[in-house]
């Protein structure tokens, strides 16, 4: 959990609490490797449950256990 919440810190740029839509672009290009609008775009519309337009780290924790490779 501590990698996690390292990983989201680090694309949480402004340290506002939640990863923003530009944010959440430069984590989809970096991690996945992808062009990050379209992408990102169809995460945040999947993975932010609560519809406020940004990631939580609640909602990272899910984007992380469905996109990302996580070990221990």
């Amino acid at each position: 959990m501590q990698k996690l919440k390292e990983l989201f810190d680090f694309f949480d740029k402004n340290s506002d609490g939640v990863i923003s839509r530009s944010e959440l672009i430069e984590l989809v290009e970096v991690l996945l490797s992808e062009r990050g609008l379209g992408k990102s775009s169809k995460i945040l519309k999947e993975f932010d449950i609560n519809q406020n337009g940004v990631i939580d780290f609640e909602e990272f924790i899910e984007l992380a256990k469905e996109l990302l490779v996580i070990t221990d």
